[in-house]
């Protein structure tokens, strides 16, 4: 006769998926008289019943646990699922977002060792991501314009030098840009903002124009105080960076187009880039062509090569 699985077996399979093999096998066959009718009882009930059950995740619940240890200041719990949950592959993003709602319904303090043992896990995982200072320059301060309708802004980098706005691609947002936006601000003062329609800025009542995308850029810009300004656009941003240079000459020092390529404003005829038009831009054009392999989500290092020979063109 086979051998069939009973709720034990069952349990245990979800308890290696989750915890790794080599805990499960440290419990259990390090079970003695006193305490294997416990693991026998966790084995079966928590780790078959409850985490056997379709309604959640095992991310979903992953998370659930992170909150409740830490709620409850169960730190050799929490450190065991956590270190689990990174094993596991459960985005970083997700477990910061769940120690971000503990610190709200928790407590700071409880929030202050969970980030603590966790930075710890990653570091020894080699996960840390790299640094991310919040002295001046580096931090990111997140405004929105005074005008109307108001669009989201960030802001870092020096106060003095060569002045940069990045504009996202349509369907994006500013946050496209935080890689660049960070390497860029040791040398420069940077801003980034979200399009209307897009991110943390204005929904539009109707349809939007290319003009209105490119009026929202020279308000962008005066609002700031910073221009003439190296505008570097991808995509739709590149489109609009084209409009800006020749509707508002004077906010434009220098344009960077990456993959300028049409964009669908809703309601209107599609956007494009007119190439006839670049001759009369004034200020210097330096253009990384649609279907270009050189993309910023894909190559990022490459990317940037690209947009510092642009900050250097004449």
């Amino acid at each position: 006769m086979p051998p069939r699985e009973d709720d034990f077996d069952r349990g245990l399979r979800n308890r290696r998926a989750v915890l790794g093999e080599d805990w499960v096998q440290k419990s259990t066959a390090g079970a003695n008289g006193f305490n294997a009718d416990f693991q026998h009882l966790i084995t079966r009930y928590a780790w078959h019943e409850i985490w056997g059950r379709p309604g959640l995740d095992h991310t979903t619940r992953r998370l659930l646990v992170l909150a409740m240890t830490m709620g409850m200041a169960r730190w050799e719990e929490f450190e065991l699922h956590c270190r689990a949950a990174v094993r596991g592959g459960v985005p970083l993003e997700k477990i910061q977002e769940t120690l971000l709602q503990g610190a709200i319904y928790c407590g700071v303090p409880a929030a202050n060792t969970a980030f603590k043992l966790t930075t710890a896990i990653l570091r020894d995982e080699g996960l840390l991501p790299g640094p991310a200072p919040l002295t001046a320059g580096p931090r990111v301060q997140f405004h929105h314009t005074f005008s109307q309708p108001q669009l989201r802004v960030a802001l870092q980098g020096l106060e003095q030098g060569q002045p940069v706005v990045l504009s996202h691609a349509q369907g994006s947002d500013l946050h496209t840009w935080d890689a660049v936006a960070a390497e860029l601000a040791l040398a420069h003062p940077v801003l980034r903002y979200d399009h209307r329609g897009h991110g943390g800025s204005a929904r539009p009542q109707g349809a939007l124009s290319l003009r209105d995308l490119v009026d929202d850029a020279a308000r962008v810009i005066r609002e700031w105080g910073r221009g003439p300004v190296v505008y570097i656009g991808l995509a739709m941003g590149a489109v609009v960076g084209q409009g800006l240079a020749l509707a508002h000459p004077e906010s434009v020092s220098r344009l960077l187009m990456a993959h300028p390529a049409g964009l669908d404003l809703g309601g209107v005829p599609p956007a494009a880039c007119d190439e006839s038009d670049l001759h009369r831009v004034r200020c210097p054009v330096h253009v990384l062509p649609e279907g270009n392999a050189v993309t910023l989500a894909e190559h990022p290092q490459e990317f940037l090569d690209w947009i510092r020979a642009g900050l250097a063109t004449g």
